[in-house]
């Protein structure tokens, strides 16, 4: 009997240090809501130019939400501001949609020193794209699965909106970030850019060079204690899984 009740014990102990460790870390993530955040302004095309028209500001912050039933959301909370031009959108209803980067678009780029990068693309009418990348155009997903949580709306010819990004897609060690802007058709497409992706020895964008992206300091968005690897949760399990 008398072993009985100590295991009854040891059970309920290691229960309770299971939910306080939980309880800690909501705490943690929850207090981590009023970091400073980064925000970034483009106002230049790929190449370095001035651009033409209006500069888009992109503001940066960490998100925790509780919910119930649900798992916890832990997401880098994108806001931005852009010109909105009114190129035609996609045929494809809004949500998940493949080549999204022949629209008007926003684009962020999160890469670690392993060549390892998140691109999330967002379109003014609803429409996004995430991919996962280990390696230089190397993707390893199709861009058909990761959900996003967007809102937009104009205000006058702005686009105003916001992307939740979950802390899930991106990879370990984040220390790169660039963004980019396209917008217009065939021979009057404008590309701009964070950061310029050329040294002037390029005559066509790619958004892929990931030696011009700039440093970032991910303590500013994401709390200590998350990003040194790929972080897995009950909603998304480990997408960065065998590419460590």
């Amino acid at each position: 009997m008398t072993a009985k009740i100590i295991l009854f014990v040891l059970e309920l102990a290691i229960m309770w240090n299971m939910v306080q460790t939980d309880h800690d870390e909501i705490e943690k993530a929850e207090a981590m809501n009023s970091m400073a955040g980064l925000k970034y302004t483009i106002d230049h095309t790929w190449d370095g130019l001035p651009l033409a028209h209006e500069a888009i500001k992109i503001d940066m912050k960490w998100h925790f939400e509780r919910l119930v039933g649900r798992p916890h959301k832990r997401v880098v909370k994108i806001s931005f501001d852009a010109p909105f031009f009114d190129d035609p959108e996609p045929m494809d209803p809004p949500g998940i949609t493949p080549q999204l980067w022949d629209f008007e678009v926003l684009e962020f780029f999160f890469a670690n020193d392993r060549g390892q990068y998140l691109e999330v693309e967002i379109g003014p009418h609803g429409h996004w794209l995430c991919l996962l990348f280990d390696g230089v155009r190397h993707p390893i997903n199709n861009g058909e699965e990761l959900e996003l949580e967007v809102r937009n709306k104009w205000v006058g010819n702005r686009w105003v909106g916001e992307v939740e990004i979950p802390l899930a897609y991106f990879p370990a060690k984040v220390s790169k970030f660039n963004a980019y802007h396209i917008h217009g058709n065939d021979t009057e497409r404008v590309y701009a850019a964070l950061n310029p992706v050329t040294d002037g020895t390029y005559s066509e964008p790619d958004f892929h060079r990931l030696d011009f992206f700039q440093r970032i300091n991910m303590r500013r968005i994401v709390p200590e204690g998350y990003g040194d690897r790929p972080f897995a949760d009950f909603k998304y399990g480990d997408l960065w899984a065998g590419h460590y």
